[in-house]
């Protein structure tokens, strides 16, 4: 059977909504750079191992993200219509969120938009209880898919009010360029009527202590990244030895970005759904990047999206920053 038959054509084991998975999978592995897209870490298991990461000592982003929003939140929603809806792609747990609804009492909806069952549940969970006057209305989906999104709109008419599209928390650097132009495109649409988006962006900064916060000596991150062969292993009929891979964070200078790798400790071959994918010994499965910013290169991207970086808040050591866009 032909490499293209097997990938289109999924065994009876595996679900006809894992197709797409062992579809980029079988693409990624077999390519001379073996890859993974991102997207996939976050099963219910990952996004827990991913809300641990955020509250790792090495890992400044979170809490220096969260520091902002102390300081800042009152100044941002005073900028902010009072009466607009607000759309959280990837919402996680919800701990963000809630700096600015503390300010924001007008707000008609907030919408979790997380393609985690468990962390829309989660951010419910949470929110409910901090605003119980506040209308929940949970969107199961993918944010980085324009055909989803684009469905998603025309189903709820989301594109006909005043959204603020909230989307902290650097994610926006797990892409590459054309998909992260993409990605705020989608923003775009959905932040709908003289609409705004608020992204999270980290910034260039020390080598080591990018180094640092995608290596934790918890080995958290690293648990992180080879729950992705796990869920394959899970998914799709893999037969990956976790114990044959090393967690690696890189500094790719050239990009301004982190990349993190599975790196195979032997010779070996992995079965997935009945194909073969051979490893040598030193060869990694690039999982992850995550490129970092000036404020400048950041307005440059957002332009490509039709989107005017307005204004910026930023902590004191330059770490991180806070964006407020526009469409143009």
């Amino acid at each position: 059977m032909s490499q293209m038959t097997t990938i289109k054509q999924c065994s009876i084991n595996i679900s006809i909504s894992n197709c797409e998975f062992l579809t980029d999978v079988i693409s990624g592995l077999t390519q001379q750079q073996k890859s993974l897209p991102c997207k996939y870490f976050y099963d219910d298991k990952g996004a827990a191992l991913f809300e641990q990461i955020t509250r790792l000592q090495e890992y400044y982003v979170t809490r220096t993200e969260l520091a902002i929003l102390e300081r800042y939140s009152k100044e941002i929603a005073q900028i902010l219509p009072e009466s607009l809806s607000i759309i959280e792609p990837g919402c996680g747990s919800g701990k963000k969120i809630a700096h600015l609804l503390a300010h924001m009492s007008k707000v008609k909806t907030f919408v979790p938009f997380e393609i985690s069952t468990e962390m829309l549940n989660y951010s419910l969970a949470h929110l409910s209880p901090l605003f119980p006057e506040l209308v929940i209305a949970p969107l199961l989906g993918d944010f980085t898919d324009s055909a989803m999104v684009k469905q998603l709109i025309k189903e709820t008419a989301l594109n006909s009010q005043t959204n603020l599209v909230y989307f902290p928390g650097s994610t926006l650097g797990n892409f590459n360029t054309l998909k992260a132009i993409e990605i705020m495109r989608n923003f775009q649409h959905l932040c709908g009527v003289n609409g705004y988006v608020l992204i999270g962006i980290d910034l260039v900064k020390q080598r080591q202590v990018l180094l640092d916060a995608y290596d934790d000596k918890l080995g958290v991150t690293a648990a992180f990244n080879k729950n992705l062969l796990q869920r394959i292993n899970d998914e799709l009929n893999g037969s990956f030895n976790l114990a044959n891979f090393n967690h690696e964070s890189r500094y790719n200078e050239q990009h301004n970005r982190i990349e993190m790798h599975l790196v195979s400790l032997c010779e070996q071959t992995v079965v997935i759904n009945n194909q073969q994918i051979n490893f040598k010994q030193g060869e990694s499965i690039h999982t992850e990047n995550s490129h970092k910013y000036t404020l400048e290169s950041f307005k440059q991207l957002a332009a490509q999206a039709n989107l005017s970086l307005e204004q910026t808040w930023q902590d004191d050591n330059n770490y991180f920053a806070l964006c407020l866009l526009r469409p143009l």
